[in-house]
């Protein structure tokens, strides 16, 4: 049958979009505004505008053959809160899984300052906890008490939600509670209350993502319901088949986007990368691609290999990720309308990721914005003409101007030059974006040509193009409304998945056969239905989620029905496939490592015949019409004046013509730019293709030290743009590690560092301070291009690793054999031997038990890799596979990083690079010192914070510094702190990183998004004792020194916020406490457990802390089936604990409640700490609660015997032998509060209290809050007597609200109550016993012995 006319419309933000193919190959296109309160209004008038059009032009009035829809209807309901009220069903003890988000706080040292917690897409108010439990293996542990849940519903019910999810753990391995739960809720609730189970919506391991997708799923459910419901009604005179995009850019029925609306969340961005693959790499010779597309506020960019589109299995919305197959769009907040600012403190340009958004938008717009963006500086630089769309818009040239000469005067330069400026910086932006996107995959961007479309992306494709390397550029017709174009040409496809959790060597291909025929026949009953025709022809494909064991991350492999048929050799196909994509993406594989594969997907494609593009008619010759010339104007480009052409792009349609530069080619919806040097030429398919003009390398310019330097002076931006590529550079490197590294700490705590530094060792980019200075005093041999170093030798490097579990790789970095910096990356390896499993124990006394030592030596010496030393490290790892992994993902971080400071050395040149670098040293200087004059003040401050125990029954260690400004250096002496201690408690600082700690903690408030250098460090001074616990002595032990590194971090914090109320905390969850457990399975197989607990977050300015979350930058939670899956126990809970949060105006976070039932024998190392001394509250608030361990034996747990098989765990405790059925209850601490806790608004208090953050009786005695426990309502004249009375009361006690901290009493007393109040018996102090070890001849030590023993506890004053 012949083609009809397929219409396909896209909705955007301001306008939707209309693209019909006419039945010889003809498009057609439209573009009305959107109607933000209906978009099927919209769409059903761009339908019948393209009706006028295609009735003008070809007569024809008919049925279209079909239309397929892009919506952001979905999308629009999460980000603006306008999806439907719902419910969720969680496993009982897993209340808070929406709001922990993995325990994640986003950022760099110190974000946690300023860090906004998302609110969950289902509040807690509205979480049910459901009293049953499945195992990982499907066997019910727990039936579903069916009476007690029912019961539970009632304050549900009061809130009448219009959908609920239920998403229960280890679901995926049986549905039998969820779907007895569903049964159960549509009997309470009725049938108009949409019921969604997770294993509906994804029946796939990892509950946290499986849950925030299925409630995704629920919100939006009725929602994309009735906008479906209402667009079928709307269009039925237009045509008889309706299509919906996904975010995987195919298509699926009305039905099914109505079912499952999460599959189309993203449908707008896959929609643009679906008209690539059609326009271009289906129709020219140009397969692999990346895509650049730019709209108002932010820029999504893709990549296509072999013109396949590549999927990932997540989408993002907004701060939400949701489990969905998408096209791999990366989005980064670079749009027309980004904002330009300038920070003051450290004199940096920023561009975005704030946006003028549509109202009231750029300065140009005329719609009252006065901030400048990027579409002005694009005004201003003559890019832009003066009216757009068609000449319907007229953009306002002098607001323009007058936004841009603000930020130019801020700046003291021309105004072209800062638009300039701020073109090159987002146009950067978007260049490390780009780059990530192809590293990710393995692929270098020089191999692929860079399409640019959506409004904005062409206008900034060429320069981009310049600094990816990525030719040619292309820019397909009307590139505004490509998602249109590719909603018409794409097709429809189903894809069912199975979670298959099996080790390689345990698969039968007849089982693997099986299990995917069921999903095969689904997705076929499905796509029939769908297509109407049984006969239909189809395309199936099969998936396989497939990793090392153990490993984090998956790769899917693809593989066909032939292959399937293949019995005898599918399974070696598979591997072969798996260890060639492991390869080309990380550059390594196991030959003969075991594999296991995660999940298997059947998807079948519509595989009619390829809806055909005409192309466009030839040109004579390459010379443009002059009939096409718009106008000549004058535009800036690297600080000239030159004088550009623009081009009406419909004049020039004919293959073969080609552009010179400096050009602009105008449209309707989109203005492409071409620089001067380039050309662009149009091909057979109506794209503008830009080249350079002539194949040579561009001539720069040789500067010397002192030209260079002067340069940067006049144009302070280039080190600004400098500063921007070492960030991206950073971020790729943080990449390659997360997906390569197999330990734990690293794949899923993210505890990794790198650093970039110039030649002399001062960092340029990196967290944790530069390690190379160290490193460089410690080294005495040669340094050689090729060489690459490693270590973990704390002593040798003084301190630039702070345990042998940090393995750090050092990689001198040389340009044309020159020596011109240093890449170093250390990660936290699971195993380096040692006397327990994890290789920190709390028993070791000396380096010695730590582990092994690797002093500084060359793991590749002249590019010749050492493969005998490697191989003794894996032969002294209890996981050598592991250690192997992540020693090949620093190496290969290192290279990366060397690789790309030479792309920057070649761009900018040599001396330039190191003008632009000592120039980011200066202005980090500047910036602080500023603070410091500013904020900080003259006065002395002190503080001493304390480690309660060393785990053998000595303590508390204090912790003590004092900080004032002496001249231009502010000084942090650490007199009065402990000597060392005899465990490996201690905790070697690095001088270097306490200094970066001090630098991030004073520009996340005053600029948290500078990038953070070494420049200042000459303004801290830092004396830190030896023979301290901040400075031992050789051989002294350091393995747990985890406890003591966040102890400095509170200390930190606390001098600064007497000094600056800005800065002015609580305590809380500073540490990373763990837990290791070991042993054999009843198999004999080996496991490790490594887990870092989480905690209450302090209060802060800006409000309450998270509950259960770390104040260490992007560590986040191992999910607890994936726990479960690989280890022997069951994590019956993971909550937060109500009212272990410290009072405060505003409040503390809460402590976390986990509780481990242990299913095999093992060992249980567990370190934590706060179990004595509290974390303080603040200005009148109180300190968060104590952390405690408790042991039931024997399966004594919630019955009778329980009182007498519990033992109480000390705070830091080895060799806890566990048997079958004993269950672990750890409960961290919590975090202080800050101000008045009788002036939090009580509505607030009762909200908590619904949420179970809160109790009642704790709402009326930490708040004064009398809450009615039927409603949660506030009875306010009862709160307002309680809290009259508490206050009277409180005057006797002599509370004040000003610069207080409360840590619930003082040294003696918190002594003398210990027992008491803990169970466990008070430390006995250091001083009762003579020191031991080689620090005891250090006159500070003599010292404070004597001190101490003199005054006593009584001279720890709070």
């Amino acid at each position: 049958m012949a083609p009809g006319y397929r219409l396909g419309v896209d909705v955007g933000g301001t306008f939707t979009d209309i693209c019909v193919i006419t039945p010889n190959g003809r498009s057609v296109r439209a573009k009305v505004p959107t109607n933000t309160s209906d978009q099927s209004i919209g769409v059903h008038e761009g339908v019948q505008k393209a009706r006028k059009i295609l009735k003008d032009e070809y007569g024809w009035e008919g049925k279209f053959e079909y239309i397929h829809h892009g919506t952001t209807t979905g999308t629009n309901a999460i980000l603006e809160g306008k999806g439907a009220k719902a419910g969720l069903i969680v496993t009982k003890g897993h209340k808070d899984i929406l709001t922990f988000r993995r325990s994640q706080i986003p950022g760099g040292l110190g974000a946690w300052i300023n860090y906004v917690q998302p609110e969950p897409v289902v509040p807690l108010e509205r979480t049910v906890e459901a009293a049953e439990r499945i195992t990982i293996g499907g066997e019910v542990f727990r039936e579903l008490d069916e009476k007690a849940f029912r019961e539970s519903l009632q304050d549900l019910k009061r809130q009448g939600p219009e959908a609920i999810a239920v998403s229960l753990l280890n679901s995926f391995s049986n549905n039998i509670h969820e779907n007895k739960i569903r049964e159960i809720l549509l009997d309470e609730f009725g049938p108009d209350v949409e019921v969604v189970t997770s294993t509906d919506v994804l029946p796939e391991i990892q509950e946290y993502e499986r849950t925030v997708t299925t409630t995704a799923n629920a919100i939006v459910k009725p929602v994309v319901k009735r906008y479906m419901q209402n667009l079928q009604k709307k269009l039925a005179a237009d045509t008889d088949i309706i299509r919906i995009l996904k975010s995987d850019g195919d298509l699926t029925s009305v039905d099914i986007a109505g079912d499952l609306p999460v599959n189309i969340l993203m449908s707008g961005p896959a929609g643009g990368v679906k008209g690539v693959s059609h326009l271009v790499a289906k129709n020219t010779t140009f397969k692999n691609l990346i895509t650049l597309d730019m709209g108002g506020t932010s820029t999504d960019c893709a990549l296509l290999s072999g013109s396949d589109v590549i999927i990932r299995r997540e989408t993002n919305v907004g701060s939400l990720t949701v489990k969905a197959p998408s096209v791999d769009v990366r989005t980064v907040g670079a749009g027309g309308g980004s904002i330009a600012m300038y920070n003051d403190f450290t004199k940096q340009l920023r561009v975005g990721p704030e946006s003028s958004g549509a109202t009231p938008g750029p300065a140009a717009y005329g719609k009252g914005g006065t901030q400048a963006t990027v579409t002005d500086a694009n005004l201003v630089l003559g890019y832009l003409p003066s009216k757009l769309l068609g000449g319907a818009f007229q953009l306002d040239v002098a607001a323009a101007g007058k936004a841009v000469e603000s930020i130019a005067n801020q700046m003291g330069m021309e105004v072209s030059a800062a638009a300039e400026g701020i073109i090159d910086l987002v146009n950067e932006t978007m260049h490390g974006a780009l780059r990530l996107v192809s590293v990710e995959q393995g692929f270098d961007p020089r191999d692929f040509a860079l399409v640019a479309f959506g409004g904005a992306g062409p206008l900034h494709a060429n320069a981009i193009g310049k600094l990816l390397g990525a030719w040619p550029v292309i820019v397909p017709p009307s590139p505004g409304i490509l998602c249109a174009q590719g909603d018409a040409t794409t097709k429809m496809s189903h894809e069912q998945s199975c979670t298959y959790i099996k080790l390689f060597s345990e698969i039968t291909t007849e089982d693997l056969a099986v299990s995917l025929g069921k999903l095969k026949d689904g997705c076929m009953k499905t796509m029939n239905d769908a297509l109407a025709n049984d006969n239909a022809e189809l395309k199936i494909l099969y998936q396989s989620d497939m990793r090392y064991k153990g490993q984090a991350m998956t790769l899917t492999v693809d593989f066909s029905e032939e292959d399937l048929k293949d019995t005898q050799g599918l399974l070696e196909n598979l591997r072969a496939k798996f260890g060639k994509m492991h390869e080309h993406q990380f550059g390594f594989s196991h030959d003969t490592a075991e594999l296991e594969t995660m999940r298997m997907r059947a998807k079948v494609i519509d595989a009619s015949e390829e809806v055909s593009i005409h192309a466009i008619e030839e040109a004579k010759d390459s010379t443009p019409p002059e009939d096409a010339i718009v106008m000549k104007q004058q535009i800036s480009y690297e600080g000239k004046k030159v004088e550009a052409t623009f081009w009406d792009r419909a004049k020039i349609m004919k293959a073969g013509i080609k552009i010179s530069g400096p050009a602009v080619i105008t449209e309707m919806d989109s203005n492409t730019l071409i620089l001067p040097g380039y050309v662009g030429e149009i091909d057979s398919m109506g794209n503008i293709l830009i080249w350079p003009a002539e194949k040579k390398t561009e001539n720069k310019k040789v500067h010397t030290k002192e030209s260079a330097e002067q340069l940067i002076k006049e144009q302070p931006l280039i080190s600004t743009l400098i500063s921007s590529a070492l960030g991206s550079i950073r971020r790729e490197m943080d990449t390659l590690m997360l997906r390569c590294a197999m330990s734990p700490a690293i794949r899923e705590q993210q505890d990794e560092f790198n650093v970039i530094t110039n030649t002399r060792g001062q960092m340029l980019v990196g967290q944790f301070g530069s390690f190379i200075t160290q490193f460089l005093r410690g080294w005495k041999g040669t340094i050689e291009e090729g060489d690459i170093f490693v270590t973990n030798d704390v002593y040798q490097i003084d301190g630039a690793v702070s345990h042998l579990n940090d393995v750090i790789v050092l990689l001198p970095i040389h340009y044309e054999h020159q020596l011109i910096g240093w890449a170093a990356n250390f990660g936290h390896l699971t195993d380096v031997q040692g006397k327990v499993p994890g290789s920190m124990s709390i028993n070791a006394t000396t380096i010695f038990e730590d582990g092994l030592q690797i002093p500084i030596c060359k793991l590749y010496d002249k590019g010749v890799y050492n493969e005998a030393l490697a191989s003794l490290f894996y032969r002294n790892s209890r996981q050598p596979e592991w250690f192997q992994s992540d020693l090949v993902a620093l190496v290969a971080a290192c290279k990366t990083a060397s690789s790309r400071v030479v792309e920057l050395c070649d761009r900018y040149g040599l001396e330039l690079y190191e003008a632009a670098t000592d120039n980011l040293l200066a202005q980090n200087r500047v910036a602080i010192k500023k603070i410091i004059d500013e904020k900080i003040g003259t006065e002395k401050s002190s503080f001493t914070d304390f480690i309660d125990d060393d785990g053998h029954g000595v303590g508390p260690y204090a912790i003590s510094c004092s900080m004032q400004k002496v001249g231009d250096k502010l000084v942090f002496d650490w007199d009065g702190t402990s000597p060392q201690s005899n465990t490996s408690m201690n905790f070697y600082l690095s001088i270097t990183m306490f200094k970066m700690f001090i630098g991030y903690y004073l520009l996340a408030v005053y600029d948290p998004h500078c990038v953070v250098n070494d420049g200042f460090h000459d303004l801290i001074d830092i004396k830190i004792p030896q023979g301290t616990i901040l400075r031992p002595v050789r051989p002294a032990a350091l393995s747990c020194r985890t406890h003591l590194l966040g102890r400095v971090m509170d200390v930190m914090q606390a001098l600064f916020g007497q000094r600056n109320p800005a800065y002015r905390c609580a305590a809380g969850f500073s540490d990373s406490p763990h837990l290791f457990y070991s042993g054999f399975k009843p198999n004999g197989e080996w496991f490790l457990l490594y887990q870092i607990g989480f905690g209450g977050v302090p209060a802060r300015p800006i409000g309450d802390g998270p509950d259960c979350h770390c104040l260490f930058p992007a560590i986040k939670s191992i999910p607890t089936e994936n726990i479960e899956l690989y280890f022997p126990l069951i994590l019956e809970a993971n909550e937060a604990l109500p009212d272990s949060g410290g009072p405060g105006y505003f409040r503390g976070g809460n402590a976390q409640r986990t509780l481990y039932r242990f299913l095999s024998e093992g060992e249980v190392s567990i370190h934590d700490e706060r179990w004595l001394i509290k974390p303080w509250g603040v200005n009148g608030g109180s300190p968060g609660s104590r952390s405690r361990k408790l042991l039931y034996r024997k399966n004594s747990y919630e019955t009778e015997t329980q009182e007498q098989n519990t033992e109480l765990l000390q705070s830091k405790q080895d060799h806890v032998h566990v048997l079958p059925g004993d269950v672990l209850e750890w409960i961290t601490w919590g975090g202080g509060g800050l101000g008045d806790p009788l002036t939090r608004p009580a509505s607030i208090v009762a909200a908590e209290v619904h949420r179970k953050l809160v109790t009642v009786s704790g709402a009326a005695s930490n708040y004064g809050v009398v809450v009615r426990p039927a409603d949660f309502s506030v009875n306010e004249g009862a709160t307002a007597e309680l809290r009259l009375k508490m206050r009277e009361e409180r005057k006797k006690t002599g509370w004040t609200e000003e610069s207080s901290y409360d840590r619930g009493g003082s040294m003696k007393t918190v002594l003398e109550s210990a027992e008491k109040e803990t169970g466990l018996k008070a430390p006995r102090p250091q001083w009762e016993r003579d020191p031991y070890g080689p620090h005891v001849g250090l006159d500070y030590v003599k010292e404070w012995y004597g001190k101490m023993r003199e005054g006593g506890v009584g001279s720890w004053d709070f």
